[in-house]
């Protein structure tokens, strides 16, 4: 559910945590390892966080091998992040001994993480530990995640507990000039990733991620000064929701409509002279399963009818590591949907979860799930202190400036050409939003950092835009250490309709009474609570039950 903001609207964010990657323990104590290159991929490693970039731009590398082919050892390692978010906001209705001044915890701002409005500047909590034990040529590994936790929670949310994330085998052989990576199990792949070793400062793959069970191989090997890449995997999934199953905050709002799907793809891509590689992806997603089905509470009807649901992402990325001129990635994608309304959660694109998700934030509840969204997005970062020391190399252990630029744009066609109750199309419309983020070292301990954002989730109708600027103070143990404390504040302009997702969907048996979204409905008249509205006709194939658009309709 939206809510839509009419006029602009101030909070502040302070931001109190600590976060970094865990130093690995192992089984006996060894002499330091000396640093090593980073090894090419086509995507994310699997234990890599599902988290955008930290502050300041210090990220460690994950899924690295030990320098020992033959040394079995026990590792973990991990990174969380613990904020305290406030929302400083104005009460609307003043009554007697109520202060104009509202506080919010998380924030009231639009910054869903399924939604194009993401941005990632709102700080969440997040830890994962990534636990393996083997050789660097065969090892079992196994990651915890939880996106909250319960010393600091009002309520127990149990999707937020994720536990088991991943577990997977890992084979790394290698045969000559040949490097074979093999992954067996359950785990996530991620393309598109604009970060050097993470998901970017927006935290969004821009082809798509991929979390199932099965396998991936990837092969590469060396020709003159040029390496070769390519990759190939297939994933399932292990459980689907029953008819039965109600949606709901405790089971991540499980959606029985959805049938059992599966993800093939194949990955192809080349870096040359040790600083520039380029890939091209391809990934089909499709559901076959005759339990997916348009479940109608009370009644438990099955429509037969519905096709199979079929997705298909071809995408293309350039990635650049220029040494002292900084990091730089675009990448491009193509997603073409058919009947995806029973594609399950085995998919995201653009963090959307699933056929059903790309439908509620990208092609219209009208769609019936066909449409097409063209992605196109990019990163580049800079260290000030490596470009002007050269030729004498810079390892971050002095003052430094670290610049980053980021931004993305996305057109959608749908089949839905109507607008919602929000006032909002799907058809025809292009996203788009850029980003820049300044931090300057200034001691061991202590850095300064502004970022700022501007997003349009509507090039034809700026109302539902906002903009968001971020100061930050830093303090950290060490110049390079990725253990930190981040005090934010950040300004939100938001425009007149600027959408923000609050509230969760009643639960079926407790419907509030009159209709049934007037708790979260910012819209809401007294009439709303009091009874109920019948459909109407707002347009051809189209119907409303709701005040404000009994009369309203239109194609684009």
């Amino acid at each position: 559910m939206h809510r839509i903001h009419k006029r602009i609207s101030l909070y502040t964010l302070m931001a109190l945590g600590a976060a970094g990657g865990i130093t690995p323990a192992r089984a006996e104590t060894t002499t330091p390892v000396p640093m090593i290159d980073v090894d090419p991929s086509l995507g994310l490693d699997p234990t890599t966080p599902q988290t955008a970039a930290l502050p300041g731009g210090v990220t460690p590398a994950y899924g690295q091998r030990s320098q020992s082919e033959g040394e079995w050892r026990f590792d973990f390692h991990g990174l969380l992040t613990a904020p305290l978010a406030i929302g400083i906001g104005e009460r609307g209705l003043i009554q007697p001994g109520q202060s104009g001044t509202t506080l919010h915890t998380p924030p009231g701002v639009p910054d869903d993480l399924e939604t194009f409005s993401h941005t990632g500047v709102v700080p969440t909590t997040y830890v994962q530990l990534n636990f393996s034990e083997g050789t660097s040529l065969v090892s079992a590994n196994m990651s915890i995640l939880a996106r909250q936790a319960n010393a600091s929670t009002s309520f127990i949310e149990p999707a937020s507990q994720l536990g088991v994330a991943d577990l997977f085998v890992s084979l790394l052989p290698r045969w000559g000039r040949m490097r074979t990576e093999v992954y067996v199990g359950a785990f996530a792949s991620r393309y598109g990733s604009p970060g050097e070793y993470d998901e970017g400062r927006y935290g969004t793959p821009l082809i798509a991620r991929v979390n199932g069970i099965g396998e991936r191989i990837g092969m590469r090997g060396q020709i003159g000064n040029w390496v070769w890449l390519a990759e190939e995997g297939l994933a399932g999934q292990s459980n689907k929701a029953g008819a039965a199953v109600t949606p709901d905050v405790w089971n991540d709002f499980a959606n029985p409509n959805e049938g059992t799907s599966f993800v093939a793809h194949g990955h192809v891509g080349a870096r040359g002279y040790g600083f520039a590689q380029i890939g091209l992806h391809y990934l089909h997603a499709w559901s076959m399963d005759d339990r997916a089905n348009n479940v109608v509470t009370g009644t438990q009807l099955i429509n037969a009818s519905l096709p199979d649901a079929k997705l298909d992402i071809a995408g293309a990325d350039l990635r650049v590591t220029a040494g002292r001129f900084g990091h730089l990635y675009v990448a491009g994608s193509y997603t073409n949907a058919k009947h995806v309304t029973t594609l399950s959660r085995i998919i995201s694109v653009l963090n959307t979860r699933g056929g059903p998700g790309l439908v509620a934030n990208y092609l219209g509840p009208n769609s019936n799930g066909n449409g097409n969204l063209t992605t196109i997005g990019g990163q580049y970062d800079l260290s000030v202190g490596k470009l002007v020391s050269y030729p004498i190399p810079f390892s971050g252990d002095g003052p430094d400036l670290f610049l980053s630029v980021f931004g993305m744009v996305t057109h959608v066609n749908s089949d839905d050409k109507f607008f919602d109750q929000n006032s909002r199309y799907y058809d025809g419309v292009t996203k788009w939003k850029v980003g820049g983020e300044a931090t300057y070292s200034v001691l061991p301990w202590l850095a300064l950092s502004g970022r700022y954002d501007k997003v349009e989730p509507d090039t034809q109708d700026s109302s539902f835009g906002f903009a968001v600027v971020s100061p930050r103070i830093i303090l950290r143990t060490d110049w390079q250490a990725t253990d930190q404390i981040v005090l934010q504040y950040s300004h939100w302009f938001n425009g007149a309709n600027t959408l923000i997702r609050v509230g969760d969907p009643p639960h079926p048996a407790f419907l509030p009474s009159g209709c049934p979204f007037h708790p979260r409905c910012e819209r809401a008249i007294e009439v709303c609570s009091t009874i109920d509205i019948d459909l109407v006709t707002a347009a051809p194939d189209r119907h409303a039950a709701c005040v404000h658009v009994r009369a309203a309709g239109g194609v684009r």
